[in-house]
């Protein structure tokens, strides 16, 4: 058992060089900087945003029909306007998910840029 100290000294003071060693070339290998082959030409993008327009008795219209056609909303207590591309909700929902679900049908209409909501929602009784 006395014998394999100084074996086992030897191992540990060989890993730890070998460590050491590995350490130091990947340390001098990442600081390395290498030129690149190709310089790239810089992209310019010139093309302008765009909004959709759309006449607001349109916009009512489709909001009306996406709100009818979705079978999780009762859309008979809900009264819609819509000025200047503003979609207003206003009315009766049972709880805040059919709140919520009317906002994003209403939100994802083509030229709809806002949509701002007044609902009451009744007291369960």
């Amino acid at each position: 058992m006395y014998t394999m100290r100084p074996l086992r000294f030897v191992v540990f003071v060989g890993v730890m060089f070998g460590a050491a060693l590995l350490w130091t070339t990947s340390v001098s290998a990442g600081s390395a900087t290498a030129q690149p082959a190709v310089t790239l030409e810089p992209i310019v993008v010139t093309a302008k945003r765009t909004r959709i327009i759309v006449p607001d008795d349109v916009l009512k219209d489709h909001i009306e029909t996406a709100l009818h056609d979705d079978p999780n909303f009762l859309d008979s207590h809900v009264e819609i306007t819509v000025k200047n591309g503003v979609a207003y909700l206003e009315g009766i929902v049972f709880d805040d998910w059919d709140a919520t679900h009317a906002k994003r049908i209403a939100r994802r209409i083509p030229g709809v840029r806002r949509v701002v909501c007044d609902f009451y929602i009744p007291d369960g009784q």
